[in-house]
């Protein structure tokens, strides 16, 4: 029987509690300091081990945490357990701080270590990577990738929470950019150099950026790179196209299908869709971490690739500032 920890339980770390506990024979206990927060989870989750520190979870042994805190903690949290914990999936970002990243090693050591950037384990995005693996599209030569969604009614404390401060992993490059950098990434290869525009355009409340538009090279500077986002229109999507010498990638989302487009043909031909609900999706994430705990899978998402999707949040962040071409 597994012992799984959830370290948070605002909106994401309440996901995961209940995806782990429909994946793994075993038991799921969680870190809560706000008192009347941690008695309506277990409540509602019916959960014994509910603990109000770190400290006191950690005088317990578990197979794995998984770490739902604000971004500029989650490797303070990862070096206090590190004794208690055989494992961690650590939420995104990695952090907030490159300097941070040594400490994070040392703390991890051998243990198997995965950061949550969960476009990773979706069915369509598995599918465009043996489609581009087995040379349907030829060689890759561009990405491009447009999202959006009303922020507010998806989190609606968000004026209260971590996104309101870039220091917390805040503003919509850590928060949700970083998700198809890293998507990017992992589909066409490595980011050679980045640059990036923002602003804050419309969500009232905060200052941080809800609008980013970021240009790259990738693979060795094989791949152009476009992906633009915002937080606050009306529906909720994300498209991202891959185009290539003999044809054309899509994923779409929240359709959950994927698309292919080769010279000659007529039209796209789709997949099904691959997912319910969004929980089907975290469901998915879970399951493929116990693999990763139990020694039958390696890390979708290592140290190392989130670490370069850190340094991507963070040069997208410089890079806008004062640098831009009069006309």
């Amino acid at each position: 029987m597994l012992r799984i920890l959830i370290v948070g339980t605002g909106s994401i770390g309440e996901r995961h509690l209940r995806c782990f506990q429909r994946a793994i024979d075993g038991q799921v206990g969680f870190v809560e300091p706000v008192d009347d927060r941690r008695r309506e989870v277990a409540a509602r989750y019916e959960i014994g081990d509910a603990f109000a520190s770190l400290e006191d979870a950690a005088k317990q042994t578990w197979d794995a945490a998984v770490i739902c805190t604000p971004a500029h903690l989650h490797v303070d949290h990862v070096i206090k357990l590190r004794s208690a914990c055989g494992a961690f999936l650590i939420e995104k970002p990695l952090a907030t701080r490159l300097e941070d990243i040594p400490r994070l090693r040392e703390a991890v050591g051998t243990k198997p270590a995965e950061t949550a950037y969960c476009y990773r384990v979706h069915p369509a995005v598995e599918a465009v990577r043996a489609s581009i693996a087995a040379g349907d599209i030829g060689e890759p030569l561009q990405l491009v990738s447009s999202s959006g969604q009303n922020f507010p009614s998806f989190r609606p404390a968000y004026r209260e929470i971590y996104y309101k401060d870039r220091k917390t992993g805040g503003g919509a490059i850590q928060d949700a950019l970083t998700h198809l950098a890293n998507l990017a990434h992992h589909l066409v290869g490595r980011f050679d150099w980045v640059f990036c525009d923002y602003a804050h355009q419309l969500l009232e409340g905060v200052d941080v950026e809800d609008t980013a538009h970021l240009t790259a090279r990738a693979a060795g500077g094989k791949v152009l790179a476009t992906i633009a986002l915002n937080q606050f229109m009306a529906p909720n999507e994300s498209r991202l196209t891959i185009n290539g010498t003999k044809g054309s990638l899509r994923m779409e989302i929240p359709e959950h299908r994927w698309g292919l487009f080769r010279y000659g043909d007529t039209a796209w031909k789709w997949s099904e869709s691959l997912l319910a609900e969004r929980d089907d999706w975290f469901g998915l994430q879970a399951r493929r971490f116990v693999d990763v705990i139990q020694g039958r899978k390696e890390p979708i998402c290592p140290l190392d690739d989130a670490a370069h999707t850190l340094a991507i949040n963070l040069a997208a962040l410089e890079s806008a500032g004062e640098k831009r071409i009069e006309l």
